[in-house]
């Protein structure tokens, strides 16, 4: 009998294709931070990744709207129509990294734009439910300078 898996299961797949360990997961939260513009990008590891794992960077962050977004599995500012995919000029494209990553852990993100009073945080606990697809995105606002900050306290 063949059946659609739950959200949950498709996203613990997908993550074993992305991060198949810690040092994966910074990878690709080192590589979002390029591609957002940081000129300056803070790595903290605890336990080599497995008790904590911190990426901060000062590149263009993300409104609340794009926060939301970003979580959602194939959702991506890289790509909007086939041929784009031929024309890739940034190191991630997919839209995969942060779902993936949370569906494993507890990862909370927290951004803010140029210009913007206040920035967006999305608690580590947005993946209820499901994970990134299910809709259960949480947010409330929290300051910080323009950029981004990523942060999980180890795996779940």
């Amino acid at each position: 009998m063949i059946r659609v898996l739950p959200d949950i299961v498709q996203n613990k797949i997908a993550a074993g294709e992305v991060v198949e360990r810690p040092a994966a997961a910074v990878k690709e939260l080192v590589e979002n931070a390029i591609d957002a513009g940081a000129t300056r990008i803070s790595v903290e590891i605890e336990e080599g990744g497995m008790r904590r794992i911190r990426v901060a960077d000062d590149g263009c962050g993300m409104t609340k709207d794009d926060l939301q977004l970003s979580i959602l599995r194939h959702a991506t500012s890289k790509i909007h129509e086939v041929e784009d995919i031929f024309a890739i000029s940034t190191m991630g494209f997919r839209g995969e990294a942060l779902p993936s990553i949370g569906s494993v852990s507890r990862l909370s993100i927290s951004s803010c734009t140029q210009g913007q009073e206040e920035g967006c945080f999305a608690p580590g606990d947005w993946r209820q439910g499901g994970g990134g697809d299910s809709g259960t995105t949480a947010q409330r606002y929290a300051g910080r300078g323009r950029g981004s900050l990523l942060q999980y306290p180890g795996a779940a």
